[in-house]
């Protein structure tokens, strides 16, 4: 079976999860579009624009 990727509704991070893994309780969403791999949040700019802290996938927007 073919897992989806779902978005944090609060920070974006992409999971499989139904609730965030960082928030707990907070709920994510299949609906969502774009997203941007950070690998080293310190070095880059746009994980700083973004306020990104930690590594991994985040979407660009996210649909509530």
């Amino acid at each position: 079976m073919k897992e989806v990727l779902r978005a944090c509704k609060k920070c974006k991070l992409l999971t499989v999860e139904r609730n965030c893994p960082i928030h707990g309780e907070e709920k994510t969403t299949e609906e969502w579009s774009g997203f941007v791999l950070i690998s080293e949040p310190t070095e880059s700019v746009i994980a700083q624009k973004a306020s990104i802290r930690m590594p991994g996938m985040y979407a660009i927007k996210v649909r509530m």
